[in-house]
């Protein structure tokens, strides 16, 4: 699915027209565009890659097998690299077995989407990816299908994720923030969310806060990381984060951390 690119991708998917069935015409976003395309397909194994980060050999093997041997289980993740812009590897995506209740309350988007694999079934379910969110519809794409549907962990390299300075989730950390604080409070809205993770409401805002405190603070508004760092302490004072400490330092601290490790984004943190 193209957006009606100018950068030579119609050249090259031109050459591959006998292999692959390609739509290039404006939409209305990415989530849009990956729902089309997805209702464009009609395998019972769904899932996305963009342009920018790559399939390592026998993944989709792997994950056939995996699903046919497992027919319980709703939609499949495995490991997964950081690279740079060249294609080097960069460090392992922090990826860890499936526990929802955790997935809940870390806040951590521990499921690298390129190597995410949803039955067809599951996805029609939960309505696909949600259109209005621009940067975070995968993690709230997780949430929505943990609360009903089984994911499993298959603990095998699947994928790589490239880093780089202009990559969506690297340029709008700002808007990252935002969709992420929006998505919690639909998700604890929801009147089938199961009892055991309503009660993780507190400490999962708190979380959820702090994680936004931090995409703000990386995307230069320090203002908002202040604001969301402190609305993260109401929730559960006794849940003080390093990221309420950073916040705090603005500017002065972002310079510090920059000089001495580098963007913590950009490395894949």
């Amino acid at each position: 699915m193209d957006g009606g690119s100018t950068d030579g991708t119609l050249e090259i998917l031109h050459r591959y027209r006998d292999r692959l069935r390609w739509i290039s015409e404006p939409d209305g976003g990415q989530a849009a565009a990956i729902n089309k395309g997805w209702r464009f397909t009609r395998g019972e194994i769904i899932a996305y890659l963009n342009a920018d980060d790559t399939y390592l050999p026998s993944a989709i093997k792997h994950v056939v097998e995996y699903l046919n041997a497992h027919p319980q289980v709703d939609a499949v993740y495995g490991d997964c690299d950081y690279v740079d812009e060249q294609g080097k590897f960069l460090r392992p995506y922090p990826t860890r077995p499936y526990h929802y209740d955790e997935l809940v309350r870390a806040t951590l988007d521990y499921i690298p989407q390129p190597s995410m694999f949803i039955r067809r079934r599951a996805a029609k379910k939960i309505g696909y990816l949600d259109e209005t969110l621009a940067c975070a519809m995968d993690f709230d794409c997780w949430l929505r299908l943990g609360k009903h549907y089984t994911i499993a962990y298959l603990p095998e390299q699947l994928s790589t994720l490239r880093l780089h300075p202009a990559a969506k989730s690297l340029k709008h950390l700002k808007r990252f923030a935002s969709e992420l604080i929006r998505i919690y409070y639909n998700l604890f809205a929801f009147p089938d969310l199961p009892h055991p993770i309503r009660r993780l409401r507190r400490e999962a805002m708190s979380n959820i806060y702090y994680r936004a405190s931090s995409c703000a603070f990386w995307g230069g508004d320090h203002w908002s990381a202040r604001r969301y760092a402190l609305i993260g302490l109401w929730y559960a004072p006794w849940n003080l984060r390093r990221q309420f400490l950073l916040a705090m330092t603005g500017e002065i601290g972002q310079a510090f951390v920059e000089k001495w490790r580098g963007n913590p984004y950009l490395l894949g943190a």
